[in-house]
């Protein structure tokens, strides 16, 4: 059996932000497809977020075509994100990502969220934002 990659695993920044949206009553997924999508997505943006910039985007569950939908995800990052939110529907997931500028180095390049599609993407972002900021 292979040892899962360490990408895979929620990384310290995300686990607060995570922890502040659940205090806000919203509940994320955690389950092995979204931590490889989110694993996916960063791997295959390693290197094109610019530094001390972080690229947040969210998702609603359920995820059917998860490794299509974390390509997308990945496309749409390596584009040039304007300013402000870009969303978009994607293999019938709503996607929301914003990119926030003058992080620290500490912080991932990518973080992303999944939930259920009642749930806020936009306090989602404002959450993780703030922590970010």
């Amino acid at each position: 059996m292979n040892a899962p990659s360490p990408m895979a695993q929620p990384m310290p920044g995300e686990r607060e932000i995570a922890e502040r949206i659940k205090a806000a009553g919203i509940r994320l997924r955690f389950d092995k497809v979204v931590l490889r999508l989110v694993a996916g997505v960063r791997e295959a943006t390693a290197g094109l977020v610019r530094e001390n910039d972080t690229v947040i985007f969210t998702l609603t569950a359920p995820i059917r075509q998860p490794a299509k939908t974390a390509a997308a995800i990945a496309e749409l990052v390596r584009g040039n994100l304007p300013d402000g939110e870009l969303r978009r529907d994607i293999f019938e997931n709503q996607i929301v990502l914003c990119r926030v500028t003058d992080v620290g180095d500490d912080m991932p390049r990518v973080i992303g969220f999944v939930h259920n599609s009642g749930s806020d993407a936009g306090l989602i972002l404002a959450l993780a934002r703030s922590h970010l900021a």
